[in-house]
């Protein structure tokens, strides 16, 4: 099994120009792999399923680009391997798209600010002390805030903006732990206000932390619209930019890691709605507030902690969760502008939200009534056990 571990790296200004030359390096190998394969398809116009060029053989050339190519010798030989899969899984990708009959999107050259990474599939990389011994590169400090166990298979080193990260795949001996019996559970109705929505009537309104950053957005974007292309002005403003767009991405996972921490503390059971979040997101005048509040950043933040500690996550049809009465079963029309659930049938008065995340609730153990989560087998659910909505107050953000 394997689990990812990110450290924060201080590189040396010299340490600082040694892995841009190398991500620069790997971007050039990645452009030229590509290239050829493009090449070769609109040369012999080649069926899409058919390629004569592979990564094995990509991979085969690599020491007669380096004859000619002298930068290729400052990089790692098993990271420029892994650019090549790089590119070859580009390429599996979109085929797979086509087969299933989605839109793909062909694979595209990278620019400076859309490749940030680069992989040591297996050697090259070794932790020493407080530091991360780098092939061809150095010796980093790094910040260990946490330990790691079990076997460091990968090493990925990435850059956002002007701080560089490690990431470690590691291979853990451990298995997951048995489910817990299912005591308590809970049906969570997400949306824009209140962001969560419990079915004990608990609320958690979103932070927007998009909309609170959006006047300082603005006028750096102002500034960066009126810089001449090419600049360097132009360069340094448009850092500026992806640093306050950094600070908001950073606030939304920090609050969404603390929300879905305390969910799994509290519950062994909980249902969300399996929301086709791309599509909604086409409305125009929803889309800015649901990516601020970011949904399934918070489903699949509760599903991996959850399986860590032996809970249940499972995700329910969202079909009329908010018109159906979570008393009575009946279907009550109600437009978008209505926050009160009123039955006309059994005369129950609802918060519109809570009503929904009761349906989902039940929804939810209805399904796990089979055996089955989309997670995984349920092993220890207790039928004859009780269950409980325990009330808990989630700290007001």
């Amino acid at each position: 099994m394997l689990r990812a571990y990110r450290y924060r790296l201080y590189p040396s200004k010299k340490q600082r120009v040694a892995l841009e030359a190398t991500l620069d390096t790997c971007r050039h190998l990645y452009n030229d792999a590509l290239g050829s394969r493009k090449l070769q398809a609109e040369l012999y116009r080649l069926p899409i399923a058919k390629q004569w060029i592979t990564v094995k053989s990509q991979s085969k050339a690599l020491p007669v680009q380096k004859q000619t190519n002298k930068y290729l010798h400052l990089v790692h030989s098993q990271v420029l391997q892994d650019v090549l899969r790089r590119v070859n899984k580009s390429f599996e990708n979109f085929f797979r798209h086509l087969k299933n009959h989605e839109k793909p999107g062909f694979p595209r050259f990278k620019s400076y600010t859309r490749y940030n990474s680069f992989t040591y599939p297996q050697t090259g990389f070794k932790i020493v002390g407080k530091k991360l011994e780098l092939s061809k590169i150095g010796k980093v400090n790094i910040k260990l805030h946490r330990n790691m166990t079990g076997k460091i298979k990968t090493c990925t080193i990435k850059r956002d903006i002007d701080i560089w990260y490690a990431s470690f795949s590691v291979e853990i001996d451990d298995s997951l732990p048995e489910k817990t019996v299912i005591k308590s559970a809970v049906g969570n109705d997400v949306g824009i206000n209140p962001l969560v929505a419990l079915s004990n009537k608990e609320k958690k309104e979103p932070p927007k932390f998009l909309l609170q950053s959006e006047h300082k957005l603005a006028k750096e974007q102002r500034k960066l619209s009126r810089k001449d292309k090419g600049s360097r002005n132009r360069n340094k403003q448009r850092i500026k930019v992806a640093k306050v767009h950094r600070h908001i991405r950073q606030q939304r996972a920090d609050f969404h890691q603390n929300l879905s921490k305390k969910l799994v503390e509290k519950y062994d059971f909980i249902a969300f709605e399996d929301l086709k979040i791309k599509n909604m997101i086409r409305n125009h005048h929803l889309a800015k507030s649901i990516s601020d509040v970011s949904w399934n950043m918070l489903q699949s933040f509760t599903a991996y902690k959850a399986e860590w500690a032996g809970k249940v996550v499972t995700f329910v049809n969202p079909k009329n969760t908010s018109q159906e009465c979570s008393s009575c079963g009946k279907i009550v029309k109600k437009n978008l502008s209505l926050k009160t659930h009123k039955c006309p049938y059994c005369g129950l008065v609802l918060d519109r939200h809570v009503n929904a995340a009761i349906n989902i609730l039940h929804r939810g153990l209805k399904k796990i009534g089979l055996g089955y989560t989309d997670l995984m087998p349920v092993r220890g659910l207790a039928l004859n056990t009780p269950m409980t909505q325990e009330a808990h107050e989630f700290s007001r953000g």
